[in-house]
């Protein structure tokens, strides 16, 4: 007869533990997902055909996340937050590029216009 060792039984509750949804609820990562979805809102990702994707994958995330942890499934519902949090930043990030280019864009307008006036 096999006798287990003291660490594989350390690993066995370990890993039952994980299982087990035994993770605490992941409030900070409640809440800075939901700020990095507020950020990306208010720098006009809507704006931005693909900010506004990974802002509605970010959104659908987080309330997948929400239901998880209803189901004391902290540790996945936590995973699923950082995924959230990622993509409103790339939608956040997104924006301010669309915003950048246009600014560039319109500078480069004025500058061209500028030329045209003093040339000789």
């Amino acid at each position: 007869m096999l006798t287990p060792s003291p660490r594989s039984l350390a690993l066995v509750l370990v890993l039952t533990a994980l299982g087990c949804g035994g993770a605490p609820r992941p409030e900070a990562r409640i809440a800075s997902s939901q700020g990095a979805i507020r950020g990306a809102e208010e720098a006009g990702a809507q704006g931005v055909p693909l900010a506004t994707l990974h802002l509605r994958l970010a959104q659908e995330q987080r309330t997948q996340a929400l239901e998880l942890i209803k189901k004391d499934e902290n540790h996945r519902a936590d995973l699923l937050l950082a995924r959230a949090e990622a993509d409103a930043e790339l939608a956040l990030a997104l924006s301010r590029e669309a915003t950048a280019k246009a600014e560039a864009e319109k500078a480069a307008e004025e500058v061209e216009e500028l030329q045209k006036r003093t040339a000789p």
